[in-house]
């Protein structure tokens, strides 16, 4: 009487698929995250210290945004009111809403040249990559733990036929 050793069934491509998957999410929220934001999606918080000033002593102007959101330095965020808020800063150009202000020197100054931002993208990036990476490699630890325990509980199994039928 020949015995064979029975060999559980493993589905060896589940892996590969799963990390193809993941792989492909990974790409397309991050694809997403970089994709540059119109004006229209800024908050209404953002809007009001943008928008016009409301104080009846200094004439109207309208500002746009001209880099993106960069983080502010320690000795920034002790100094600047702007950087205060949320620690991040993005550069404004604005302009008086009337051209005769323009050639105003001290009314020039007085135009901000900055402006709090939320979000900085190389470090929402940076954090996003990290979580996602941290969960990566928690479903690959997860899965070769239950495919070595499978192989485990197999094997366990079939010793104990074996000894019921007299073999081991």
């Amino acid at each position: 009487m020949s015995t064979s050793t029975p060999k559980p069934f493993v589905n060896r491509r589940a892996p590969l698929l799963l990390l193809l998957l993941f792989c492909s999410l990974f790409l397309s929220l991050v694809d997403s995250a970089l994709q540059p934001t119109s004006p229209a999606s800024i908050s209404p918080i953002l809007k009001r210290q943008v928008g016009p000033d409301v104080r009846q002593d200094l004439p109207s102007y309208s500002c746009s945004t001209v880099g993106e959101c960069h983080a502010c330095s320690a000795l920034q965020v002790q100094t600047t009111e702007v950087c205060k808020e949320t620690h991040n800063r993005q550069r404004i150009e604005c302009k008086y809403d009337d051209p005769k202000n323009d050639e105003n020197e001290e009314l020039k100054i007085r135009l901000p040249t900055y402006r709090s931002c939320l979000r900085v993208r190389a470090v929402e990036a940076r954090r996003f990559a990290h979580f996602f990476s941290t969960n990566i490699f928690l479903a690959l630890f997860s899965g070769i733990l239950i495919v070595w325990r499978k192989r485990k509980l197999a094997a366990a199994q079939y010793r104990r036929m074996a000894r019921r039928i007299g073999i081991a």
